[in-house]
């Protein structure tokens, strides 16, 4: 399974200038193994977008591409599906700074359905009809502010009146989906695991001052490691990772589920959302919601 919290210390960006008709069909060259993929409006007549409007793309890799090998690449695949490429290709590392740092002078609080994310410090300001979750700034995915997370908060939501005595967090982060799904079900037992060590950690500190009950573990790339304590189903699973290994995954969250499971997949975009829809389709599941925000998708699935 791939890692999709892995933090390296330094990171490549790779811009270039394209059309916005071109942007899905560039962001289908570049792999899964990109660290993330940025596209910005950059010369535009009108408030909404047009086919041949000027956008930037920008792609973040762990390891820097060989400028000229990725430019041959990139014309040449251009070329083959009509595309223009509007400016000149560049690579550059991405200024190392202290991101949590950054994170704790930027921060402002996030209110998503019935939940106000905030950090423990800003309790005071946390409107009377809303529930507080407390995530303290960290280097693990999951601040509340990126549109997966709001999704998958929604998605729960959605599911609310559902029976769930047993949830599955995989792929946690800093454990905000699992914070979530507590304060949902909160008779509910929850496992949540991560790959990375420091996700783990940070999950378990997040837990504290949250005072949380769910239990957080490591698991390693090629195996979930779910305690022999646990219930081997689950009613409800929540994985917000990436489009490869949510993929990959299949088969193994069939065998965690009933024909009462309820699953929530997210992390990719809208032209990855067909493969796992097909993936799922494969083993027993159809799309009960989708859920969309700016090209991010999130599947609520139920077994057939």
């Amino acid at each position: 399974m791939n890692n999709p919290f892995s933090q390296p210390k330094t990171v490549y960006k790779i811009h270039f200038q394209l059309n916005y008709r071109s942007i899905e069909k560039f962001e289908s060259f570049f792999s899964e193994e990109i660290l993330g993929i940025c596209t910005y409006e950059a010369e535009s007549s009108t408030i909404h977008s047009k086919p041949d409007d000027k956008w930037s793309i920008e792609i973040y890799l762990a390891e820097k591409p060989e400028l000229s090998d990725l430019e041959k690449d990139l014309n040449s695949f251009a070329a083959k599906h009509n595309l223009n490429i509007l400016s000149e290709i560049t690579v550059a590392p991405i200024e190392d700074k202290d991101w949590v740092k950054e994170y704790e002078e930027q921060q402002q609080p996030i209110e998503i359905g019935k939940f106000f994310i905030t950090s423990k410090q800003q309790k005071i300001v946390c409107p009377k009809n809303k529930m507080p979750i407390f995530i303290e700034a960290s280097r693990a995915f999951g601040t509340g502010d990126h549109e997966t997370t709001a999704l998958c908060i929604n998605a729960m939501e959605l599911l609310e009146k559902e029976r769930v005595n047993n949830i599955f967090d995989v792929g946690t982060g800093s454990g905000i989906l699992s914070f979530a799904a507590e304060k949902i079900w909160p008779k509910a037992n929850i496992l949540a695991c991560d790959i990375e060590e420091v996700s783990v950690t940070l999950a378990k500190d997040n837990q504290r001052v949250n005072n949380s009950n769910i239990y957080f573990y490591q698991n390693n790339e090629d195996d979930l490691c779910i305690p022999n304590t646990w219930n081997a189903s689950f009613d409800l699973i929540i994985s917000n990772i990436l489009a490869t290994p949510l993929i990959a995954l299949a088969s193994t969250f069939q065998n965690l589920s009933t024909i009462h499971t309820k699953i929530i997949l997210s992390g990719f975009l809208d032209y990855q959302s067909s493969d796992i829809e097909k993936a799922y389709r494969d083993v027993g599941f159809s799309v009960l919601q989708k859920l969309t925000q700016d090209r991010w998708i999130t599947l609520v699935l139920t077994r057939d």
